[in-house]
């Protein structure tokens, strides 16, 4: 892995140099794969089906094609999406149906068909590879393995590289070539029946792919109000097309700034697309996805389960990867040098030296969305803005904890506290949620209910008038990454 990881992360310095060279490579090469016919219909009714589209589209036939072609499987790989989630076909036919009945524009209509269904064939890839290939592996049957993955191949080829392409093109990038060592390094572990690379390494192919759909969201939401007005509802419905593929993602690194965006392209309304407001909101969303596979590799480290810490560790790194547009090309250099000290460690099962890579990594997260303090200092800096508190943070000596200031982090996480001196108790609320805290207690009450199955790993302290909690909490209660090294202490989202 380690060799592996290092020629992506060069491709991704380096790719003035790699791009107009992969671009060249990509045109005259093919990958070694055993075609399936079913895979092969699906991709010429998806480029047929496009081909609809011209100065006289009919759009009941589009409909139609739709229907015939692609909805029943559509709904099939509907049926793997969680329940409250954006559905594919619910999507697309909602669309189709808008704009035979005049509602809608013929525009709409290709980009709902166009990138609706790139969104199906992503996961569709998906699929296969959870539901096929991964299990095949996990049966020791490379030959089932293989023949599944042949099929992600093919779909990647005749349908996702063209908008990675797309995308390399926009920003300078080199995905395509990433993607293409990336197979052929799959496609060698196969052959190799080296289960354990494999899935460390289709990290790679995943979320570099994820990478393509947020930075092909983020196209739109720069270019829409540049767009004259009568083009820009056909580019929003596009830019909402090419964002729904990664709602469920990002979600996970931030249901709030997730759901920010989501709601910002579904509105329809181009007044709504705030392309500053909607990098901050992707970022945030990144940085909670790092902060969330780190926090996971080291703990799976520290249980001693090395494949499952390389395994995060790569969705940690390539998380990174996504802020290579948005961050200073030094400063995202800097970081990249950071992760792949901290893939090594992990692969050396050495956990002090993970965490102390990582860290240094993350700091360049937590200048963007993020809380740094250092033990016995009053200033601590909140999204890279300096503060100073009433009191410091410190280690309390007969516990080893380390204790913080409860209204200095409820400032950072822009809470309300609130400190009832004849009880002794601290509340905080947060986001419509009420924590209770009891100086001298460990017990925790929330909405008015003491947690049964959480305590404090040491009771509240109340010390020259401020109340302090143990660091530990910050994380438990109020779902924070909380990363230490030398003093210093990360809080992420």
């Amino acid at each position: 892995m380690r060799k592996f990881w290092s020629i992506a992360v060069c491709l991704a310095l380096v790719v003035s140099t790699f791009f107009s060279v992969s671009q060249d490579a990509q045109a005259a090469s093919s990958f070694q794969i055993v075609e399936d016919a079913d895979i092969a219909a699906k991709v010429k009714a998806f480029a047929d089906i496009k081909a609809l589209f011209t100065d006289k589209t009919d759009l009941n036939a589009v409909q139609t094609f739709y229907i015939n072609q692609f909805q029943a499987d559509v709904k099939r790989i509907d049926a793997n999406i969680k329940p409250n989630d954006p559905m594919i076909d619910e999507n697309i036919s909602f669309v189709l149906e808008n704009a035979v009945n005049g509602k809608l524009s013929v525009g709409q209509a290709k980009q709902a068909v166009d990138k609706g269904l790139q969104w199906y064939f992503y996961f569709y890839i998906r699929d296969l590879i959870s539901n096929k290939v991964r299990p095949a592996l996990a049966n020791k049957d490379f030959d089932a393995a293989t023949v599944e993955f042949h099929k992600v191949v093919q779909i990647y080829e005749g349908v996702t590289q063209g908008t990675v392409a797309k995308r390399d093109a926009t920003y300078g990038l080199d995905m395509v070539g990433i993607l293409k060592g990336t197979i052929e390094q799959l496609l060698k572990d196969l052959k190799e029946k080296d289960a354990d690379d494999f899935n460390v390494h289709r990290q790679v192919l995943d979320k570099t792919i994820i990478k393509t759909y947020s930075l092909a969201a983020f196209t739109y939401a720069t270019n829409i109000p540049t767009k004259p007005a009568a083009d820009q509802p056909t580019a929003v419905t596009e830019g909402y097309f090419l964002y729904l593929p990664v709602y469920t993602y990002l979600r996970g690194g931030s249901a709030e700034d997730a759901d920010y965006i989501l709601n910002a392209f579904a509105s329809g309304d181009p007044g709504r697309i705030d392309k500053d407001k909607i990098q901050a909101a992707m970022q945030r969303a990144m940085i909670g996805k790092v902060s969330e596979y780190v926090a996971n590799a080291l703990t799976k480290l520290a249980a001693g389960d090395l494949q499952g810490a390389r395994g995060y560790a790569m969705e940690g790194n390539m998380f990174l990867s996504t802020q290579e547009v948005f961050f200073a090309k030094e400063d995202y250099a800097s970081a990249v040098v950071y992760a792949q000290q901290f893939a090594d460690a992990v692969d050396r099962s050495d956990l002090a030296a993970a965490r102390k890579a990582s860290f240094q990594m993350l700091k360049y997260m937590v200048a963007k969305d993020g809380i740094q303090l250092t033990l016995n200092e009053k200033t601590y800096k909140v999204d890279g803005e300096s503060r100073t508190a009433a009191s410091a943070p410190y280690i309390n000596k007969k516990t080893y904890r380390t204790l913080v200031p409860v209204r200095l982090i409820a400032d950072a996480i822009n809470a309300e506290v609130s400190y009832n001196n004849s009880t002794k108790t601290v509340t905080i609320v947060k986001d419509g949620k009420k924590t209770e805290l009891k100086v001298g207690s460990d017990t925790i009450v929330q909405d008015g209910k003491v947690n049964e199955t959480m305590r404090l790993d040491q009771p509240v302290v109340l010390e020259n008038g401020s109340s302090f909690i143990p660091l530990r909490a910050v994380a438990e209660l109020f779902g924070k990454g909380v990363f230490y090294d030398n003093k210093q202490i990360i809080i992420l989202r």
